[in-house]
């Protein structure tokens, strides 16, 4: 909550949104690498804690940029919101499931920390072609 609170504001404040998203993949990754490299409970508090941050850091940043890039103009941009929520909440929810495919299928948890490692620099890498927004 505290990452949340504090990288909306501070987004905010310097006018720019692609830095911290990047920020809070290379916090993600960190995190999801700390059961890899620590395989017992500790691995798990600190990916919890870590990831935490950087998916805090990581929501309040992407809102604000989803919602820059709609269009100003028009009546498409409700319709365009409710596209992004689609996109924002299907993921979620197919996750659990993706997760057990992943887990049952190519070895176990371990695959999967890899798994979301690949999936969240590519998920940064994603927003770079984003020109409107710095």
């Amino acid at each position: 909550m505290i990452a949340i609170a504090l990288s909306g504001w501070w987004s905010d404040r310097v006018g720019r949104r692609k830095p911290f998203i990047y920020v809070a993949t290379v916090f993600m990754v960190i995190g999801l690498a700390m059961p890899l490299l620590l395989p017992d409970l500790t691995g798990m508090i600190l990916m919890s804690v870590i990831n935490g941050v950087g998916f805090g850091l990581y929501m309040s940043v992407d809102a604000a940029l989803m919602t820059e890039v709609l269009p100003s103009e028009g009546t498409s941009a409700g319709k365009d919101l409710g596209i992004l929520n689609v996109a924002t909440n299907i993921p979620q929810a197919l996750s659990p499931s993706i997760a057990a495919l992943i887990i049952g299928t190519f070895g176990g948890y371990p695959v999967l920390f890899v798994f979301g490692i690949v999936f969240a620099i590519l998920a940064a890498i994603a927003t770079a072609p984003i020109r409107s927004v710095k």
